[in-house]
């Protein structure tokens, strides 16, 4: 699947922080929210300073998105769309 690079801030997210696991809930983009259906993998980036963390999520529209968390900054970005 072809991928988008987008990296824009997301303008509000709600997550559910559990014991070694955060799951992305629901966001908004470029005045559009979104309602997290599943969340398909996620992982860390180390290698930079703070860590990053990556979400990839399919959405009620039937999109797959990666979201990216930048540890200690509290800030979420929308960091990528798959295409179809």
């Amino acid at each position: 699947m072809p991928e988008e690079t987008i990296r824009e801030p997301l303008r509000w997210i709600l997550v559910r922080f559990r014991p070694g696991r955060i799951e992305p809930l629901r966001f908004s983009w470029n005045a559009r929210e979104f309602r997290v259906r599943t969340q398909n993998a996620s992982w860390i980036d180390r290698q930079t300073r703070p860590a990053r963390l990556f979400f990839s999520v399919t959405v009620e529209s039937g999109e797959t998105l990666q979201l990216c968390y930048r540890e200690g900054d509290s800030l979420w970005t929308l960091d990528s769309l798959l295409l179809p």
